[in-house]
């Protein structure tokens, strides 16, 4: 084995099966369930913090100002597969419904 190969072809972690969206104004963040709760303990308090500092799962540190932040979602890989499944079934319930000169596929 080449003992560069660590150095020029690092190996990325795996990407976590669940995590948590944060989504602002700003854009979004990936982070883990012990994130987010934190985060919402954060928005929970009165007053709130003028600004919340966490680190999403690639490592990013994010200094953001709490009004900004609008929504955090949950994302668990069989919610996702459910959600494909849901969308497939969507499609092809509408596909059926169509008359035969509507096909445009």
């Amino acid at each position: 084995m080449n003992r560069l190969t660590e150095y020029l072809d690092p190996l990325e972690p795996e990407p976590p099966d669940d995590y948590y969206e944060i989504r602002s104004y700003f854009g979004f963040c990936v982070v883990s369930r012990e994130t987010a709760s934190e985060i919402e303990r954060y928005l929970d308090q009165l007053p709130p913090p003028r600004w919340i500092v966490f680190c999403d799962l690639s490592g990013s540190r994010h200094r953001v100002q709490t009004p900004l932040i609008y929504r955090i979602t949950e994302s668990t890989a069989a919610q996702r597969a459910a959600d494909r499944a849901f969308d497939r079934a969507r499609r092809l319930e509408e596909k059926q419904d169509r008359r035969p000169w509507e096909d445009d596929e």
